[in-house]
């Protein structure tokens, strides 16, 4: 009984909140962002009372963006950034999904969207060269790919680790070349060795798996009558 009775508060304390938004908006008071907020904790709310996913997913991500927008309209944050700060929200709306109900799934967005964000906000500051920084989208990315490795290692194992490796290796190679360590020149040449050579893959893969079907398999363990 004392269940239902706290279920039956809920609506209630969703109409309080639009009555006090619309109260706001009587007033002159923009109440776009604070509807998105009001909304997200609505359901934020709703999921402690339901227990369902979707609702979690929804107050969060209604919630971070409505502080976003908020911050934004009151010029707490530079309008360049506005962009970067979305989907970083929208990534920590995933990653606290994933430290909550445990949902592996979420921590690819939950890391991935905040590295481009992270990558974003960096190539906006007026004090950086976007012209020699963009390989640093490789560097975040990696960096992304890294934690999921850490964070995930007994449910993918090395496989986060790989591309993170080539990311980094890709990032590092792009830097070199910017600052003319690496030459130019090389890049163009190793593109035409692979644009004549990239067959020979082919060739590779057909050998093994004609190894792979020719050679015995280990014995079961039973002896064949």
């Amino acid at each position: 009984m004392e269940h239902n009775r706290q279920r039956s508060i809920v609506p209630g304390i969703i109409l309080i909140g639009l009555g006090v938004l619309f109260l706001l908006n009587n007033y002159h008071i923009d109440i776009g962002d604070w509807f998105m907020l009001g909304v997200g904790i609505a359901f934020i709310v709703a999921y402690f009372r339901k227990k369902k996913t979707g609702f979690l997913i929804a107050g969060l991500i209604l919630s971070y963006l409505g502080s976003i927008i908020f911050l934004n309209n009151t010029r707490i944050i530079d309008e360049h950034l506005f962009g970067s700060l979305v989907l970083t929200a929208l990534g920590l709306a995933f990653l606290t999904v994933y430290f909550v109900k445990k949902k592996t799934g979420f921590v690819f967005p939950g890391l991935i969207l905040p590295a481009v964000g992270i990558y974003n906000f960096i190539i906006e500051l007026k004090s950086v060269n976007a012209s020699e920084a963009w390989p640093l989208i490789f560097m975040t990315l990696s960096a992304a790919f890294l934690l999921i490795f850490i964070f995930e290692f007994k449910t993918y194992g090395f496989r986060p680790l790989i591309p993170s490796l080539i990311l980094f290796f890709i990032g590092a190679l792009a830097f070199l070349t910017i600052r003319g360590i690496i030459d130019e020149q090389m890049w163009r040449y190793s593109l035409r060795m692979i644009r004549s050579l990239w067959p020979v893959l082919l060739i590779l893969a057909g050998i093994a798996v004609i190894f792979k079907n020719i050679i015995p398999k280990g014995h079961d363990g039973q002896d064949d009558h």
